[in-house]
């Protein structure tokens, strides 16, 4: 994964294999709707990208998300396991993390799409202080005006420092 600036990107632009095929499962998913609904995942066929794979619960129309799959991937670049925890609590991990993970998922609710996004991670007390990551958010619901799950496909690749 090339260095650079972080920010949305389109989906032309992904590089990372892992995550053009969770764009592919989710666009063969949702077939002719918008997005897709919860309930037509199956974990089987996720089965080859499932630790670079997360299922958020919309709580409260937004005001929270719930971990509810968090793949291996996430532990082990973040530091932690999210598994059933809120991103409200994800403060207590890394001050302010909470917050700019909150942005990226309200995007999915506010604009009911998917979309890409490329940036970089800073890592308390590691060997390798940053990860580079690509990662794609995709909204599931049950009909057309409502996203009750987000979708997240990620890849993490350790930097030495920020230096482009």
């Amino acid at each position: 994964m090339p260095q650079g600036a972080s920010g949305v990107i389109s989906f032309d632009n992904v590089e990372s294999p892992i995550v053009r095929q969770g764009l592919e499962y989710w666009s063969a998913l949702k077939g002719s709707r918008t997005y897709p609904s919860r309930t037509d995942m199956n974990p089987r066929a996720l089965a080859p990208l499932l630790r670079n794979v997360i299922l958020l619960k919309v709580v409260e129309g937004g005001q929270d998300y719930e971990y509810r799959i968090v793949g291996d991937a996430h532990v082990i670049s973040h530091g932690f396991s999210m598994q059933g925890r809120r991103v409200s609590e994800i403060d207590q991990f890394s001050a302010g993390y909470g917050a700019v993970l909150k942005s990226l998922f309200d995007r999915v609710l506010r604009k009911r799409t998917a979309y890409a996004f490329r940036g970089w991670m800073e890592r308390v007390a590691r060997d390798k202080p940053f990860l580079y990551s690509e990662s794609a958010f995709m909204p599931m619901g049950p009909d057309e005006a409502t996203v009750d799950h987000v979708l997240i496909f990620s890849v993490y690749t350790p930097r030495d420092s920020l230096d482009l």
